[in-house]
């Protein structure tokens, strides 16, 4: 990997492997999403959706949607601004895969390899590369995970539409339905959803791991996503950017990350 530091993506910090957890989480959804969509060409079930309006071209965009740990609505726009947008951004170019993102300067970087599970095999590993924000909680992080999917697998295309896709991405998380409906089980709405390109984006929010001693969910997280496929040599591959971010660093970093992961720069296929 090369980088304005490139030593900071040799190793791992005790909190970057901290993130990393979040991060396999998504390695893992990332490939069931796709062993999913290889498997039926349509939804079989609708997932919660709140949402104000879908997008399919960048340009200004607001959102309102309901924070049930505040019972407030909060306004998402392109020109919201955190505490950290006066920390200069830094151009991280992976040699490996050949893509570019550009990301705060003094945020750590940590780099890893699958050997083992969903989409990995004897001559292909999984990369994965995190970049955590200083003092954040555990679970925020942004990272890139490239996987190799199957030859008729072209281009986001393939999942449908973004919509579709942040559907399913939704679904994968989303048991709130049916007999489960009024139950506490883990649950997921979608809150946006575009392309820019053939990159899909979408922007959803998780809650898991309801605690009766709270009386509300204890993991709620908000993600922020980008995906694209790309064929750079030999095989078709999925470039999967996930930004997570726990709800209590929304204000502090939830702008920057979707800055990030609007940056990341997919190689582009020779075949």
């Amino acid at each position: 990997a090369n980088c304005d530091d490139p030593h900071k993506s040799q190793t791992m910090s005790k909190k970057t492997k901290s993130a990393f957890g979040a991060t396999m989480c998504f390695v893992s959804t990332a490939c069931a999403l796709y062993l999913f969509t290889s498997e039926s060409s349509h939804l079989t079930r609708s997932a919660q959706i709140s949402r104000t309006r879908l997008h399919t071209n960048v340009g200004r965009r607001t959102a309102m949607i309901q924070m049930s740990s505040a019972g407030a609505a909060v306004v998402l726009s392109s020109q919201r601004k955190s505490r950290a947008d006066d920390i200069p951004m830094k151009m991280y170019h992976d040699d490996d895969e050949q893509y570019d993102i550009k990301v705060p300067s003094n945020w750590a970087v940590g780099k890893t390899e699958l050997t083992q599970g969903l989409g990995t095999s004897a001559s292909y590993s999984r990369k994965v590369v995190g970049f955590v924000p200083p003092n954040a909680e555990a679970k925020t992080n942004v990272n890139v995970v490239v996987s190799p999917v199957a030859p008729d697998f072209k281009n986001m295309g393939s999942f449908g539409s973004p919509e579709s896709f942040g559907i399913k991405l939704v679904n994968l998380v989303d048991r709130k339905f049916g007999k489960n409906a009024k139950k506490n089980v883990a649950t997921a709405r979608l809150i946006d959803t575009y392309n820019v390109g053939d990159v899909f984006f979408a922007e959803y929010e998780t809650f898991e791991d309801y605690s009766e001693e709270l009386g509300d969910y204890a993991t709620k997280l908000r993600f922020f996503v980008a995906n694209a496929i790309r064929n750079p040599g030999m095989y078709n591959r999925m470039f999967s950017v996930t930004g997570v971010c726990d709800m209590k660093d929304l204000d502090k970093y939830y702008s920057s990350m979707t800055e990030v992961v609007k940056s990341f720069a997919p190689p582009k296929s020779k075949i």
